[in-house]
């Protein structure tokens, strides 16, 4: 007999002894085998290994049972079963225990099972039964699978870039328990069918046991006690809550968007929270404020006082984001060294800011003295609630918990926080799109997950990150809202506008760098722009762009995280540090075709055509001759207006220079002084505003904002032009003459920075005088022109861009400073040169529009709809000249095509309205202002022609409503009357204000006609 027939003898008896004792390893199943003729074998385990057998299937049975349970959650909420899922809010204790044991259960059974693997294979492959064999390594890899995709999912989280981690787990394991059992098929000693059923029967039983747990013990979303208590009381719906009805706390008919109760407790800040009430500032600082050991916050608070004592800020503790770097430490890194995480008592010149106005803004209005009385605060505390208004923005972690209402020490951990993660990811709404904070904070809830409070590098983190990335849906769901990929979000902040409470005055248009980029091209929500983008853009497109992530941040998608260093232009806070790498960044990104510089045309009288292309055809000019250079800077990459931000302390400017053949400089405009300020006469990108008295605002006193006396900024996709007169030399030697101009900026100007270091000398601890920030070169331009002849053009400092775009450049400049005359002349050369472009004819036709030549106009629409029919662009003008003609029927359906490809084009909206109310559709022209007003809430012109369009129906209640707005956001054009003096004693501000304005260049003594070593070129550089 051969060895297989006498191994099959030699085993029955035995195998039938054994079955007798229960033991899983032999083989019971003789009856129905002796049926098949399929002899009885006697198992091939020893002693040992059946115990170890047995104990695996133990552990099998609950890691099944678990693996069900866990899949029946997971199946629930795919099918919205709420009262059994787990959801996007909540996080059961058995639902996070389950996860944390199938975690750990997993990789015991997973040593069991491959240490019995290695301990039995020897003996079955002496047997070489090659089915065994084969589905025992199957087995064995499938289980390698099953741990590996388990440990990735542990490491990397289950995230849906991760989704195919999850499935070929979930795969694994149906594998694994499907090779099991065709292995023990193919044995020698095949299982009884009983000892299955008595498997199956077992992890049912367990797997009915969480089930009904589960059932008993799920509560939905989990409330903190400090929001349950709040909720009973109904404090969400109270004057600081987030379901408030604004209009309950004002006995007045119209209420404003944004209005704010003064019995909020964050008066005047727009903010609310979803119990209505102060929140800890663990909140928004997480654990550092409170909730580590005792010890360790005292250590923590002891390196915070410490360093803004040696420093005066702190920026080696990470505040707020100990626990979001573990799974995010590329986010982290970059948050680190950004402006946001920079924006409190941690910023040096906020702090001179915020300490002057909270000190010495006491006068009060009714709105003040009404919150002063509901929280029984002092007079002299005026000036910290008006602080509030900037609070909410900058100093969450103080004003949420209450604190800006008394004094601030600078040192502590809150008042270091700046904007940490959750001063954002907290956020769960946006009341409106009129800035001042107008977010709420879901406090409702804290961190859900298990072991919330453990220190980091502890077993019970570790626990606790492991659930999370086990269930990041609720995470996601917590701190992600669609809300945060808007640029309505960053508006919450980056729109502001100025109120009675805080300036004792009226409304006010502060910063504004929402509407700038939704009403533009940029956009997509404006026809009547110069250039339209191949695709809309949000602020998130360029201020967060994909970045590398090689730290390995879970949140990394193909490698990349939208970036957290929020890169804009505040190049002093990191100078203060010493930052260098963020400074080259933000020169970078600044540099990275955003604005470009272009000394275009030449003119030798004020009645002389321009001489265009000076680097195409470069002219030739006389010594002793009196000539013009026309400098054009295009915004061509800012979303927003150039510059942006606060504008009153901001600087941008044009430096412009003149270099004879020898090398010599001959004359400058827009240079640094030896003081440190900038030439007073410079060609400026900034405001100048003052107060009630006509004095500057220079220490971002926004309480005592009165009115603007001058201000140049550029819009998206247009472009300024600046005018350099000169007498050249008359001992100017001949060959050439090089014209040079360089885009400057500077954050902050001089007069905010001294006012700064002076008012918080503690705040630049590491500067023994007042810091000289950097200045950063944008762009630049050179060309070189003859004098006594012409001379060849200079190719290699030509200009990149289409020619048509600079000549459309240099019009675009001159018709928004009112120089029609002068802008005809581009426009003409681009119809004539480029006559497949619609953007000559187009801007002719605007231009016609504006001069009242409509024969002029409709000739020119006419040739632009020849080149482009059906352009949306075109259709503006169409719809303007139609209502300036009076032909009303046409200029609505202008206005309809142009809403139809820009449905959100506030100003396309306000024209229809116009134009069906100079139709005597008054009905329907107060429906399309509505439209308007759905747009931009403060809107006055819609307010004021809706207001017209509700009378002429006899709606006299609603027309008084629409007065109330109009007035409410109108100009107050006598305050214009306080600048003239101011203008008057500064030349600079009064050129400024004048729409055509012509600088004149100073002539260079002989001692500065070298380039100075120190005149700078680019920022950077620490303390």
């Amino acid at each position: 007999m051969s060895g297989r027939g006498r191994d099959m003898g030699e085993g029955a008896p035995s195998a039938a002894r054994s079955d007798a004792t229960g033991d899983p390893g032999v083989d019971g199943g003789s009856g129905a085998d002796a049926r098949r003729g399929r002899p009885v074998l006697r198992s091939i385990l020893g002693t040992g290994q059946r115990r170890w057998l047995r104990f695996g299937l133990g552990v099998a049975v609950f890691m099944l049972a678990n693996t069900l349970y866990l899949l029946a959650n997971r199946l629930a909420d795919g099918l919205g079963l709420e009262f059994f899922a787990v959801g996007e809010n909540s996080l059961p204790t058995l639902f996070q225990t389950m996860v944390l044991t199938h975690t750990g259960v997993g990789l015991l059974l997973a040593a069991i099972m491959f240490g019995f693997l290695a301990a039995h294979l020897p003996t079955v492959w002496k047997r070489k039964h090659r089915a065994s064999i084969l589905t025992g390594i199957g087995m064995g890899l499938v289980g390698g699978a099953l741990v590996l995709t388990g440990l990735f999912i542990l490491t990397a989280a289950a995230s849906r870039e991760n989704s195919w981690a999850w499935w070929a787990h979930v795969g694994s394991a149906v594998l694994i328990v499907s090779a099991y059992a065709g292995h023990r098929l193919v044995s020698y000693a095949r299982p009884p069918g009983r000892r299955a059923r008595r498997f199956a029967l077992a992890t049912g039983g367990v797997l009915v046991a969480l089930i009904g747990w589960h059932s008993l013990t799920h509560r939905g979303l989990q409330l903190t006690p400090e929001a349950e208590a709040a909720l009973a009381q109904g404090l969400n719906e109270g004057p600081g809550g987030r379901d408030r009805d604004v209009s309950r706390f004002f006995d007045t008919d119209f209420v404003p968007a944004g209005l704010v109760p003064p019995e909020s407790p964050f008066f005047p800040a727009a903010t609310t929270t979803s119990t209505g009430s102060y929140l800890p500032s663990r909140i928004i600082t997480r654990t550092e404020a409170g909730e580590l050991a005792a010890q360790a916050a005292r250590e923590r608070a002891a390196r915070v006082r410490s360093e803004v004592e040696r420093r005066g800020f702190a920026a080696d503790e990470l505040i707020g984001a100990t626990q979001c770097v573990r799974c995010h430490p590329d986010v982290t890194a970059q948050w680190a060294t950004s402006a946001h995480r920079f924006a409190s008592f941690n910023n040096p010149f906020y702090t001179a800011t915020i300490e002057d106005m909270r000190a010495g803004s006491l006068e009060a209005g009714p709105e003040v003295i009404a919150h002063l009385g509901e929280f029984g605060l002092e007079p002299d505390a005026a000036g910290r609630v008006k602080s509030k208004w900037c609070s909410g923005c900058h100093d969450p972690a103080l004003m949420l918990a209450g604190a800006m209402d008394a004094p601030i020490d600078p040192a502590t951990v809150e008042a270091q926080a700046g904007l940490t993660c959750l001063a954002c990811h907290a956020i769960d709404r946006i009341h409106d799109n009129t800035g001042n904070g107008n977010y709420n904070i879901a406090d409702e809830q804290e961190d859900p997950y298990l072991f919330a409070d453990a220190e980091a590098g502890t077993l019970g983190a570790f626990l606790h990150d492991a659930a999370l990335k086990a269930k990041p849906s609720v995470h996601m769901g917590q701190l992600l809202k669609p809300v945060h990929s808007t640029s309505e979000f960053c508006a919450t902040c980056h729109k502001v506008s100025l109120t009675e409470p805080v300036n004792n005055y009226r409304w006010l248009r502060g910063q504004n760098e929402y509407d700038a980029w939704h009403d533009s091209g940029v956009a997509r929500n404006a026809s009547r722009t110069f250039y339209l983008p191949a695709a809309a853009r949000v602020c998130q497109d360029c201020h967060m762009p994909p970045e590398e992530a090689p730290l390995g941040d879970v949140s990394a998608e193909n490698g990349r995280v939208r970036s957290h260093r929020f890169v804009a232009v505040n190049t002093a806070l990191p100078f203060l540090r010493g930052d260098t790498a963020t400074i080259r960044r933000i020169e970078e990104f600044l540099r990275d075709e955003k604005l470009r510089v272009d000394i275009f045309a030449l003119r030798r009288g004020p009645d002389d055509e321009p001489e265009m292309g000076l680097d195409l055809s470069p002219p030739s000019v006389s010594p002793g001759e009196t000539v013009m250079f026309e400098v054009v800077v295009r915004n061509r990459g800012v979303g927003h207006t150039f510059p942006g931000g606060t504008n009153d302390s901001n600087e941008g400017w044009l430096e412009f220079e003149l270099e004879d053949a020898e090398g010599r400089r001959i004359a400058i405009s827009g240079e640094i002084g030896p003081d440190g300020h900038l030439d007073p006469l410079a060609h400026v990108f900034k405001s100048v505003i003052l107060d009630r008295e006509g004095r500057p605002i220079r220490k971002r006193n926004a309480q005592d904002i009165h009115v603007t006396a001058a201000v140049n900024v550029i819009g998206p996709g247009s472009a300024d032009v600046a005018h350099y007169r000169i007498t050249l030399p008359a001992d100017l030697p001949e060959g050439s003459l090089t014209a040079r101009a360089r885009l400057l900026w500077r954050k902050f100007d001089r007069a905010y920075t001294e006012f700064a270091f002076g008012a918080n000398p503690a705040g630049f601890a590491e500067f023994d005088d007042v810091p000289d920030l950097p200045v950063t070169e944008i762009a630049r331009d050179e060309v070189v022109i003859g004098v006594g002849g012409r001379v060849d053009p200079v190719t290699p400092g030509a200009q990149e861009e289409e020619t048509w775009v600079r000549y459309n450049d240099y019009g675009i400049a001159l018709l928004r400073e009112g120089n029609d005359r002068l802008a005809e002349r581009p426009f003409e050369r681009v119809a004539e040169f480029f006559p497949d472009r619609v953007d000559g004819p187009l801007n002719l036709a605007r231009m016609a529009l504006i001069a009242g030549n409509l024969d002029d106009a409709f000739d020119n629409l006419e040739r632009a709809e020849t080149i482009e029919p059906g352009n949306p662009r075109v259709a503006w003008v169409w719809g303007g000249a139609h209502q300036e003609d009076g032909a009303y029927e046409a200029s609505e359906a202008a206005y309809l095509a142009v809403l139809d490809a820009f449905p959100e084009d506030r100003e396309a909206w306000f024209q229809l309205g116009r134009t069906r109310y100079l139709a005597r559709r008054y009905e329907a022209a107060v429906e399309a202002f509505d439209r308007a007003l759905a747009i931009d809430p403060e809107h006055r012109q819609a307010h004021y022609n809706r207001m017209l369009s509700l009378r002429a129906q006899g709606r006299g209640d609603e027309a008084a409503l629409g007065e109330a707005a109009f007035e409410r956001y109108s100009i107050d054009e006598a305050a214009q009357a306080v600048t003239r003096a101011y203008r008057a004693e500064n030349p600079g501000v009064n050129l400024m204000a004048q729409d055509i304005h012509t600088h004149e260049l100073r002539p260079l003594a002989p001692a500065e006609t070298t380039a100075s070593p120190d005149r700078p070129a680019s920022g950077g550089g620490g303390p």
